[in-house]
Order: structure tokens, then C-alpha cells, then sequence
């Protein structure tokens, strides 16, 4: 665009854009902005917009890179009278034909830009009052769809707290679409951004809305429930009381109340109880109930709350789908009181789990106690907690113990492993180019290896690349355990990592003599060698073993009931480990 033009255009100076006047449909700037468009977006010049339009009124819909009208950009920037020019110019018929089957104000101010925004959207997002009404009173009748970001002119109102706007939207517009991203609705909004009045009106207006859910499943009750709005839980209970019966299907089937629960709000717990005294029975995906919910997210006043009620009997000791009941979970909190729930007269202290462990067996598993756990174990003792016995056995067998020392043993092992099968899979995968006795150079075999029919030179080939194969499955076992938080399986990997690389070595072994043997005439020189380092490879190997023995005649006492994933399971099989876990679990000695 020429630079005069430009600057008269952003000023609304007519006398200087006058004398570009018979080229304006050709002059736009690099992102497609046409005169009409610099115009609308930095002045506010109603009168200038008509001269305009008057003399190219095919500029009304041009669209720039964006896809955007003039309308969009004064919508944008607030120039209400620009707003007001082009409206009335559309609406006009004049300038430029249009078909008769269309009205070509409400196709203007119909029309999306690349993102999706209509004019509506750029005045709500801008909070321009007067443009946003303005174009919802010329085409009441329109929905106003989402944008491409799934946002719709009245979430948009809600979300930012436009109340008038939204007001506006849902007095004047017959059908307003209501969505927002993630599946929420308006409703969603006014609850998550606690606006009681926006609320009330959309519950007057759009009823239906009270049991719409957003990709997880939530009502705008789960939302006030998470953050403690307690005025709109109440203006929703009072709509429709059913409401707090909704499970989020796409949340463990959460409800409000456990949503509440989770997050600790007593009040807001006793506010949704009131209104539907039975919800209490109500458990998640996982079967855990309230009580369970407390204890875990160790919130205890809702804990102490609902020990307190009538039905806390029916709760105390009712198990989720691991046969866990709310004082199993009480063991593994960090800061939680659960001197009311371990004293409770209801309460079964010597329950079992799925795992045929007590609440106290989940402690005494533990080599090392933290104070913490020593506090839970003289709780459950005080109160006639007593280990279960229904799952100990002595093995003769490496020990089983996974404490954080352990762990951190078995992780650093795989890490000098690792370094070591590296070096080894480097060394192998060298030694393959670098054949002995080197290449032809000429002849019909050039660059084939001169000793490539060779026996010994055959040999060599094979066992150089076996322990290749070798050592780079170790470093793939490496990367494997890294990635692995179960304990048996790190050490199942550690295990196999340690035959892999035993037997990347004796490769190697049988590779460095094969090769001698090729390019050495000397018989005896060659014996000398081979026997040399099959009296190494015995010496070192009978003394390994015998280490091995004395390691395993450790006797531990462990609990046969691992909890691993299945994930974790096809692992081990894989790793050809699973099998032989099941034989140690079976030779188990009392």
C-alpha cells in the first residue's frame, strides 16, 4: 500500500485519500489489509467509511490474510460509529449486486474469520458494549457458533465477566449457542468463576443446561464443589437437587460430594448433604466411598465429619476394589490424625485386603520404620491391631527386599553395566570392519576380505557380531529398567543384563583366538593361546560361581503377594524371568 494512502487511511484524512481513490480496491498491505480495513481498525471516521463505500463498495466483505472483514477489525478496536456506517451501508442495497436471497447485513455480520471469531466474538472478547449490542440487534435470531477454539460469544461473556454483555446475549438472542472449550457450557463458567448472578440467569433462560457435562464427565456442581462455591452449589441443588447424583463417567464416576470430599469442604459437604441426605452411598469407579476419599487425601475435619454421622457404620469398614477399607489406606498417609478412625467402636482393625495383609501387616513389611509408621503401629496395637499371618514365607533365595537403599543399589549396578556393554558393542562393532588380514584390492572379489572363506575367519565373524547382539541388548535392558518403577523388574533386568554381558565376553573370548588362528601359520602359537585363555575363562568363571552360592544362601522373609502391574507382568515374561518367580514362590519353606 502506498505510504500517503496508508497514513490517511489510519488518520480517516480524506483529502489525502481522495487522491488515491480510483485504486483502492487494488491497495493492500502484506497481510491483505485493504483501505477500508486500516481505516476500521485505527479510526473511527463514520463518515470517511461511507465516501468509501460509495465508490468501491466491494470492500464491504473483503477479506484480509486472517480472513477478517473491516467489521471484525472495528468490532476489535471499538469504533463503534465504523460499525454503525458498515451496518447501514449493508443494509442499504446499494453499491455492488447481491444476491436477493440473502440479506446482506446478516451475511456480513455472519461471517468467521480463519479462527472461527465473528464480529460478536471480537466485541466480547474486547468488552465493547455498545458493538456488541448493536450486532446482536440486527440478527437476534442467530445462534452465534463457536470459534475454532470451541468459544462461543456467551461463554466468552461469562468466562470473562461481561455480565452485561451476557445479559445482552441471552435477553436479545432467541437460540444463543452456549459452548465453551472442553465440552463446558456457560453454566460451567458462571460456576468455575463463582458468578451467582450470571448463574441465576442462565438457569432461567437455560435450564437444561444444570445436567450438561464436559469431557470429564462434570456438572457445574463437580466445579463448585472443587472450589468451594458454596452460593452456586446451592443455587444448583435448589434448581435441581438430582444434580448431585451425576458421576463424572470419563473421573472414577466421581460425584460432587466426593469431589468435595476430595478437596476437603466441609461446609460445602454438609450443603449437598442437606439437600440429598441419601448421596452418602454413592462410590467411585474404584468402589472407594467418602470415608475412603478422606482418609486417602488425609482431609481431616470431612473425616471426622462423617465418623461422627449415623451411617459412618455402614462406611468404616466397607472395601474398595484392592479389599482396601479406609484405615488400610490410613497407613500410607504422611500427616493425617486417625486416632478417631483407629478408636472408632465400629471399626474392624484386623481387616484384610485382596493381598490377605491387616492394616498392620502393611507396616511391619517395612525393614525400616519412620517415626510416622511407628505412631500408626502403636495406634493399631493400642487399639488390638495384630498382623494376619496368612501370607509368610522363607525362602532360600536372594533377597527380595525393595527399600529405597535397594533400589538405588540395583539401579547403579544397571548403570555400570551399561558402560561396560557400551564399551563392549563399540569394541565388536569395529573390530567387524577391521577384519583380519584386511581386503582384496584388486581381482573380481575387490573389497570382499581376503581370509573370507576361511574356517577360523568365519568363526570370528560370527562371534564378533553374537557379542555385538549381546552387549547392545544389555544396553537395551538398561534403557528399559530406567524407564521401570517396579522393583522386580529392575531386578529382573539386572539379572538378565548380567548374562548378557557374560556371554557378550565369551564371544569376544572365542573372537580374538579365531582371529589369530587366521592369520597366524604358527600352529603351537596358536594352541598356547587358545589353552591360555580357556584356563583364564575357567579360573574367573569358578570363582564367580562359587560367590554366587554363598550369595544365595541368604535366607529373607518376604510376602508372596507382589503388587505389579500387568504391564509389568508381560514384561517379565519376555525377559523369560516370570516362570522362574513362580517356581521360588512354590518352593517356599515354612
Amino acid at each position: 500500500m502506498d505510504p500517503e494512502l496508508y497514513a490517511g487511511a489510519q488518520s480517516g484524512n480524506w483529502v489525502v485519500m481522495k487522491r488515491f481513490s480510483d485504486y483502492f480496491y487494488f491497495q493492500h498491505t502484506p497481510a491483505k489489509d485493504t483501505v477500508l480495513h486500516v481505516l476500521a481498525q485505527s479510526s473511527d471516521s463514520a463518515d470517511v467509511v461511507q465516501v468509501i463505500l460509495d465508490r468501491h463498495g466491494r470492500l464491504l466483505m473483503k477479506l484480509n490474510k486472517r480472513g477478517e472483514t473491516a467489521l471484525h477489525l472495528a468490532a476489535r478496536n471499538g469504533h463503534s460509529g465504523v460499525v454503525r456506517a458498515l451496518i447501514d451501508y449493508a443494509k442499504s442495497g446499494a453499491g455492488y449486486w447481491f444476491p436477493p436471497c440473502f440479506d446482506r447485513c446478516k451475511w456480513m455480520l455472519r461471517m468467521a474469520s480463519k479462527a472461527g471469531n465473528t464480529a460478536l466474538h471480537e466485541a466480547v472478547r474486547n468488552n465493547f458494549y455498545d458493538i456488541a449490542k448493536l450486532l446482536v440487534q440486527e440478527d437476534p435470531e442467530f445462534r452465534y457458533p463457536h470459534n475454532y477454539a470451541v468459544e462461543t460469544s456467551l461463554y466468552l461473556a461469562v468466562e470473562k465477566g461481561r455480565h452485561n454483555i451476557m445479559v445482552l446475549i441471552l435477553e436479545s438472542c432467541k437460540t444463543p449457542s452456549y459452548l465453551g472449550p472442553g465440552h463446558k457450557t456457560a453454566l460451567h463458567a458462571a460456576s468455575i468463576w463463582n458468578l451467582p448472578e450470571s448463574m441465576k440467569l442462565i438457569l432461567e433462560k437455560l435450564p437444561n443446561l444444570i445436567k450438561n457435562v464436559d469431557k470429564f464427565g462434570w456438572t457445574a456442581l463437580h466445579y463448585a464443589a472443587k472450589f468451594d462455591h458454596q452460593e452456586i452449589a446451592r443455587l444448583l441443588l435448589s434448581a435441581d437437587r438430582s444434580t448431585a447424583y451425576v458421576a463424572a463417567k470419563n473421573d472414577d464416576s466421581k460425584t460432587a460430594l466426593h469431589i468435595a470430599v476430595i478437596h476437603g469442604h466441609v461446609v460445602l459437604v454438609q450443603e449437598i448433604l442437606s439437600h440429598c441426605p441419601d448421596c452418602w452411598v454413592q462410590i467411585t469407579g474404584k468402589s472407594r466411598n467418602i470415608l475412603h476419599l478422606a482418609v486417602k487425601h488425609e482431609k481431616r475435619e470431612v473425616m471426622e465429619f462423617v465418623l461422627q454421622s449415623s451411617w459412618a457404620s455402614e462406611l468404616i469398614n466397607e472395601k474398595d476394589n484392592e479389599g482396601n477399607t479406609p484405615l488400610h489406606l490410613y497407613v500410607a498417609t504422611e500427616n493425617l490424625d486417625g486416632n478417631c478412625l483407629v478408636n472408632h467402636p465400629f471399626v474392624d482393625v484386623n481387616s484384610f485386603d485382596n493381598s490377605n495383609s491387616t492394616p498392620l501387616d502393611r507396616i511391619v513389611r517395612d525393614d525400616q520404620l519412620s517415626d510416622r509408621k511407628i505412631l500408626i503401629k502403636d495406634e493399631l496395637e493400642q487399639a488390638a491391631g495384630t498382623r494376619g499371618y496368612r501370607n509368610v514365607a522363607t525362602v532360600k533365595k536372594i533377597s527380595r527386599a525393595s527399600g529405597p537403599d535397594e533400589v538405588k543399589r540395583v539401579e547403579n549396578l544397571s548403570k555400570n553395566y551399561s558402560i561396560v556393554a557400551t564399551l563392549i558393542a563399540t569394541v565388536t562393532f569395529a573390530a567387524g570392519f577391521t577384519v583380519p588380514g584386511g581386503y582384496n584390492s584388486d581381482g573380481p572379489d575387490k573389497g570382499m576380505a581376503v581370509l573370507g572363506k576361511q574356517a577360523d575367519f568365519i568363526t570370528f565373524v560370527i562371534s564378533d557380531f553374537l557379542a555385538m547382539i549381546a552387549a547392545m541388548g544389555a544396553v537395551l535392558g538398561h534403557i528399559r529398567l530406567v524407564q521401570t518403577k517396579n522393583y522386580r523388574l529392575k531386578l529382573a533386568i539386572v539379572r538378565v543384563t548380567e548374562r548378557q554381558i557374560s556371554w557378550a565376553v565369551l564371544f569376544m573370548m572365542m573372537a580374538f583366538p579365531s582371529g589369530l588362528c587366521a592369520v597366524l601359520p604358527n600352529l603351537p602359537v596358536t594352541i598356547l593361546l587358545c589353552v591360555s585363555i580357556a584356563w583364564f575363562f575357567h579360573d574367573v568363571y569358578i570363582n564367580l560361581a562359587i560367590a554366587w552360592l554363598n550369595l544365595e544362601d541368604r535366607e529373607c522373609t518376604y510376602t508372596t503377594r507382589f503388587n505389579h502391574s500387568e504391564a509389568d507382568d508381560v514384561n517379565l515374561r519376555a525377559l523369560g524371568l516370570y516362570k522362574r518367580w513362580y517356581q521360588d514362590l512354590t518352593e517356599a519353606e515354612d
